[in-house]
């Protein structure tokens, strides 16, 4: 999408042209859900945040102000939502929340700018075997599921878990002197790359 597309498409939003929100829903449903379902483990509850947030911005369009641009609303809108959703659970799992941040934060491309950091990761990920760089970049870059990946590649599941397994920790002994979160950040900014 150019600017001027993306410019109309704002606009038409804020004049709440129902052909502009379709089209902003067509763009982005499907990886917003991804993104939130990673983030509670809970598909039902990752499709009503997800709707929540479309319907805010429907009911608020001639007040849409953007900050930044409307794809960084739209995760940071769906991210609120799932930190709401845990918040009220009570959920204090560390660990998990570790990663699912990370995840969140590898979807704003605009993040890490250390280029030498960026470098580093690209080597890192050309030096993988090829099978597991594939499940890496399936996996992180574009979201899929073990089970889809296995039947995209040909494998059973266990080999995409195994071969994730080898390049994560590959990666961790790579970037031993690096905030793991950065890293991972900065790998989900290649992927978007791609």
């Amino acid at each position: 999408m150019d600017d001027v597309e993306y410019d109309n498409l704002v606009e038409g939003i804020r004049h709440r042209k129902e052909a502009a929100l379709a089209t902003l829903f067509d763009l982005y449903y499907e990886k917003l859900y991804l993104f939130a379902e990673k983030y509670i483990y809970d598909s039902d509850r990752a499709h009503d945040i997800v709707q929540d947030v479309f319907l805010r911005i429907w009911e608020n369009a001639e007040q849409l102000v953007l900050r930044g641009s409307i794809r960084h609303y739209l995760f940071t809108s769906v991210r609120n939502g799932c930190l709401n959703y845990l918040k009220s659970l009570q959920i204090e799992d560390r660990n998990n929340r570790k990663y699912a941040e990370a995840y969140i934060e590898s979807q704003n491309v605009d993040m890490v700018e250390d280029e030498e950091l960026l470098a580093k990761i690209r080597q890192v990920m050309e030096e993988l075997p090829e099978r597991c760089r594939e499940v890496c970049m399936l996996r992180f870059g574009e979201g899929y599921k073990y089970s889809e990946i296995a039947e995209r590649l040909g494998m059973n599941e266990n080999t995409v878990k195994a071969q994730l397994h080898r390049g994560m920790e590959r990666l961790r002994e790579a970037f031993a002197n690096y905030d793991y979160v950065v890293v991972l950040c900065a790998l989900g900014r290649l992927f978007m790359e791609h």
